[in-house]
């Protein structure tokens, strides 16, 4: 596996695999303490509209099973609660996870706004979009 590095003072850049308390994920973009991820999973049962499968040649470097996918559904996490590892997805994917992510984000603005009141109050993404241009 990838050695732990000291993740609190050193940038990580996108793309950049990280290990969390949920598991492996993918660093979208940094804004000082905080980190957005994407999560990682090998061959998930069932599929979401916001997954990206991975080439053959990331699954090979990351380790992981046929049929890994990155779910393009952001959320923030403290730079402190991660430990890096040595890998990063290729170019190719990071672009491909930008833009679904980008696209995603949009899509679940427009289904919050179309809730009935009862359904509680609308989730803002504005945190995640601002990274993400």
């Amino acid at each position: 596996m990838a050695q732990a590095l000291s993740t609190a003072e050193q940038p990580l850049g996108r793309g950049r695999i990280v290990t969390t308390k949920r598991g492996r994920c993918v660093v979208l973009a940094e804004d000082g303490p905080r980190l957005v991820l994407c999560p990682l999973y090998e061959a998930p049962d069932l599929h979401h509209r916001a997954d990206i499968p991975l080439s053959w040649r990331d699954e090979l470097i990351l380790g992981l099973k046929q049929n890994a996918v990155i779910r393009a559904i952001p959320f923030l996490k403290q730079r402190n609660a991660v430990i890096a590892e040595d890998a990063y997805i290729s170019a190719l994917t990071l672009t491909q996870l930008r833009l679904r992510t980008h696209r995603e984000l949009q899509i679940s603005t427009l289904e919050s706004k179309r809730l009935p009141l009862f359904s509680g109050r609308p989730i803002r993404h504005s945190a995640h979009l601002k990274h993400l241009t």
